[in-house]
Protein backbone atom coordinates (compact mmCIF):
# COMPACT_ATOMS: atom_id res chain seq x y z
CA UNK A 1 0.00 0.00 0.00
CA UNK A 2 1.36 3.19 -0.86
CA UNK A 3 1.66 5.73 1.81
CA UNK A 4 -0.59 9.17 1.28
CA UNK A 5 1.63 11.85 -0.04
CA UNK A 6 2.54 14.66 2.53
CA UNK A 7 2.72 17.61 0.15
CA UNK A 8 0.07 18.50 -2.62
CA UNK A 9 1.71 18.78 -5.81
CA UNK A 10 2.49 22.26 -5.31
CA UNK A 11 4.31 21.71 -2.63
CA UNK A 12 2.39 22.96 -0.01
CA UNK A 13 1.39 21.24 3.62
CA UNK A 14 -2.14 19.41 3.44
CA UNK A 15 -2.20 19.34 7.24
CA UNK A 16 -3.60 22.46 8.99
CA UNK A 17 -1.31 21.55 12.44
CA UNK A 18 1.70 19.79 12.34
CA UNK A 19 1.94 16.36 13.44
CA UNK A 20 4.25 14.53 16.07
CA UNK A 21 5.33 10.90 15.65
CA UNK A 22 4.18 8.73 18.57
CA UNK A 23 2.74 5.33 19.51
CA UNK A 24 0.47 5.43 22.33
CA UNK A 25 -2.62 3.21 23.32
CA UNK A 26 -5.99 4.66 23.44
CA UNK A 27 -9.24 3.89 23.67
CA UNK A 28 -12.22 5.12 21.38
CA UNK A 29 -15.36 5.08 23.61
CA UNK A 30 -18.78 5.11 21.84
CA UNK A 31 -22.64 4.24 22.07
CA UNK A 32 -22.60 6.83 24.94
CA UNK A 33 -19.58 5.24 26.74
CA UNK A 34 -21.57 2.03 26.41
CA UNK A 35 -18.74 0.45 23.68
CA UNK A 36 -14.93 0.46 23.97
CA UNK A 37 -12.20 -0.67 21.90
CA UNK A 38 -8.33 -0.35 22.05
CA UNK A 39 -6.20 1.63 19.69
CA UNK A 40 -2.78 2.49 18.51
CA UNK A 41 -2.09 6.13 18.40
CA UNK A 42 0.83 6.51 15.41
CA UNK A 43 1.04 10.49 15.02
CA UNK A 44 -0.84 13.38 17.28
CA UNK A 45 -1.47 16.77 16.66
CA UNK A 46 -3.60 19.56 18.63
CA UNK A 47 -5.82 19.04 15.74
CA UNK A 48 -6.07 15.52 14.77
CA UNK A 49 -4.36 12.30 15.07
CA UNK A 50 -3.72 8.87 13.12
CA UNK A 51 -4.98 5.76 14.62
CA UNK A 52 -4.08 1.93 13.62
CA UNK A 53 -6.98 0.04 15.11
CA UNK A 54 -8.51 -3.43 13.68
CA UNK A 55 -9.34 -3.92 10.01
CA UNK A 56 -12.60 -5.67 11.47
CA UNK A 57 -13.44 -3.11 13.91
CA UNK A 58 -16.14 -0.44 13.21
CA UNK A 59 -15.32 2.85 13.64
CA UNK A 60 -18.55 5.55 13.84
CA UNK A 61 -18.48 8.61 12.51
CA UNK A 62 -18.44 10.86 16.08
CA UNK A 63 -16.68 9.10 18.97
CA UNK A 64 -15.04 10.18 22.00
CA UNK A 65 -11.20 8.96 22.95
CA UNK A 66 -8.84 9.20 25.36
CA UNK A 67 -5.01 9.02 24.82
CA UNK A 68 -2.62 7.33 26.89
CA UNK A 69 -3.09 7.30 30.79
CA UNK A 70 -4.67 10.56 30.56
CA UNK A 71 -8.25 10.58 32.07
CA UNK A 72 -9.09 13.39 29.63
CA UNK A 73 -11.54 12.42 27.16
CA UNK A 74 -11.96 14.29 23.69
CA UNK A 75 -14.51 14.26 21.37
CA UNK A 76 -13.45 13.33 17.65
CA UNK A 77 -14.93 12.64 14.15
CA UNK A 78 -13.41 10.31 11.14
CA UNK A 79 -12.21 11.88 8.60
CA UNK A 80 -10.81 9.07 6.46
CA UNK A 81 -10.33 5.02 6.97
CA UNK A 82 -7.98 2.65 4.76
CA UNK A 83 -7.81 -0.71 5.87
CA UNK A 84 -6.28 -0.53 9.63
CA UNK A 85 -5.52 3.30 9.44
CA UNK A 86 -7.85 6.12 10.32
CA UNK A 87 -7.64 9.84 10.58
CA UNK A 88 -9.61 11.63 13.07
CA UNK A 89 -9.87 15.54 13.86
CA UNK A 90 -11.05 16.38 17.23
CA UNK A 91 -14.04 18.43 17.46
CA UNK A 92 -12.99 20.68 21.03
CA UNK A 93 -10.07 22.67 19.26
CA UNK A 94 -10.59 26.42 18.47
CA UNK A 95 -12.34 27.73 15.27
CA UNK A 96 -9.49 29.53 14.46
CA UNK A 97 -6.42 26.46 14.57
CA UNK A 98 -9.37 24.75 12.26
CA UNK A 99 -9.29 26.10 9.14
CA UNK A 100 -6.67 26.43 7.15
CA UNK A 101 -5.84 27.81 4.03
CA UNK A 102 -4.57 24.77 2.08
CA UNK A 103 -6.66 22.10 3.88
CA UNK A 104 -8.40 19.80 1.89
CA UNK A 105 -12.24 18.99 2.70
CA UNK A 106 -12.87 16.15 4.85
CA UNK A 107 -12.97 12.36 3.28
CA UNK A 108 -14.25 9.13 4.55
CA UNK A 109 -13.56 5.73 2.94
CA UNK A 110 -16.65 3.63 3.12
CA UNK A 111 -16.50 0.05 3.86
CA UNK A 112 -15.74 -0.59 0.16
CA UNK A 113 -12.89 1.35 -0.11
CA UNK A 114 -14.88 4.61 -2.14
CA UNK A 115 -13.67 7.67 -1.40
CA UNK A 116 -16.77 10.09 0.12
CA UNK A 117 -17.96 13.25 1.61
CA UNK A 118 -19.10 13.58 4.96
CA UNK A 119 -21.46 16.57 5.22
CA UNK A 120 -20.50 19.53 7.83
CA UNK A 121 -24.10 19.47 9.12
CA UNK A 122 -23.93 15.70 10.31
CA UNK A 123 -25.36 14.98 13.17
CA UNK A 124 -24.04 12.07 15.98
CA UNK A 125 -26.50 9.15 15.75
CA UNK A 126 -28.14 9.80 13.00
CA UNK A 127 -28.58 8.51 9.79
CA UNK A 128 -26.97 10.98 7.17
CA UNK A 129 -26.49 11.02 3.47
CA UNK A 130 -22.76 10.70 1.79
CA UNK A 131 -21.64 12.16 -1.35
CA UNK A 132 -19.29 10.37 -3.45
CA UNK A 133 -16.22 12.49 -4.48
CA UNK A 134 -13.39 11.94 -7.01
CA UNK A 135 -10.12 11.22 -5.07
CA UNK A 136 -7.46 14.22 -5.30
CA UNK A 137 -4.71 14.02 -8.54
CA UNK A 138 -1.82 14.00 -5.57
CA UNK A 139 -3.22 10.14 -4.91
CA UNK A 140 -5.03 9.02 -8.25
CA UNK A 141 -0.95 9.56 -9.73
CA UNK A 142 0.47 6.85 -7.32
CA UNK A 143 -1.77 4.11 -9.13
CA UNK A 144 -0.51 1.75 -11.53
CA UNK A 145 -3.15 2.03 -13.68
CA UNK A 146 -3.26 6.06 -14.21
CA UNK A 147 0.15 6.35 -15.55
CA UNK A 148 0.75 7.07 -19.30
CA UNK A 149 3.32 4.70 -19.85
CA UNK A 150 1.99 0.94 -20.88
CA UNK A 151 3.41 -1.54 -19.53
Amino acid sequence: MAALPELEPDGSERRVAQRMRTLKRAKVIFNDGFSTFDCIVRNLSATGALLTIDEAAHLPKAFEIRVGEDQHVRPARLVYRRAMFAGIRFLDIPKEQNEGGSASPDHSADSNGSNTKLRDDAQPGSINRVEPESLPPALTRLFAWSRDNPA
